[in-house]
C-alpha cells in the first residue's frame, strides 16, 4: 500500500518536472513588420509566473492595509472631535453647577437674615431620618398613660 502511494506522487512529480523542462518560443512582431524570436526556458516561466502572484497578493494585502489604517486614522479623528465636544459640554455643566452653588449660598444667607428679621432666629434645618424617628418614638410614649 505505501509503495502504491509512493509510486504515485513519484509519477506525479516526474510529471510535473518534465513539465518544466524544455523550451518556449516566443515570436513578437512590430508596426513595422518586423518579427522578433527569442525563446525562454519553462522555468523561467513558471518562476516568473509565481513572482508575479507573490507581487500581486502583496499589493493587494499592502492597500487592504492602507484602506484599514485610513479608516481607523478617521474613526479616531471623529472620535477626538467627539471627546472634545464632551469635555466642553463637561466644562459648561460644571460652571452652571458652580453658578447654582452660589446662588444656593445665597439664598441660605438671605433665608437666615429673613429669620432673623421675623425673630425666627436659627435656621430651620429638615429633620434626618435619625432625629425623626427618635421623636415619634418620644411622642408616642409621652402621649399615652
Amino acid at each position: 500500500m505505501r509503495m502504491r502511494i509512493f509510486h504515485g506522487l513519484w509519477a506525479l512529480g516526474s510529471i510535473v518536472g518534465a513539465g518544466f523542462r524544455g523550451v518556449v518560443t516566443i515570436m513578437a512582431f512590430t508596426e513595422g513588420r518586423l518579427m522578433r524570436q527569442f525563446s525562454l526556458s519553462r522555468r523561467a516561466i513558471a518562476f516568473s509566473c509565481i513572482v508575479l502572484t507573490g507581487l500581486t497578493v502583496g499589493s493587494t494585502l499592502t492597500l487592504l492595509n492602507l484602506i484599514r489604517g485610513q479608516y481607523y486614522l478617521t474613526r479616531m479623528q471623529y472620535l477626538e472631535r467627539e471627546n472634545r465636544a464632551m469635555t466642553s459640554l463637561l466644562q459648561g455643566q460644571a460652571e452652571q453647577l458652580d453658578k447654582l452653588k452660589l446662588e444656593m449660598t445665597k439664598l441660605k444667607e438671605f433665608e437666615e437674615s429673613v429669620r432673623q428679621v421675623t425673630g425666627l432666629g436659627v435656621a430651620f434645618e429638615p429633620p434626618t431620618s435619625e432625629s425623626e424617628s427618635s421623636s415619634r418614638r418620644g411622642s408616642s410614649r409621652g402621649g399615652r398613660p
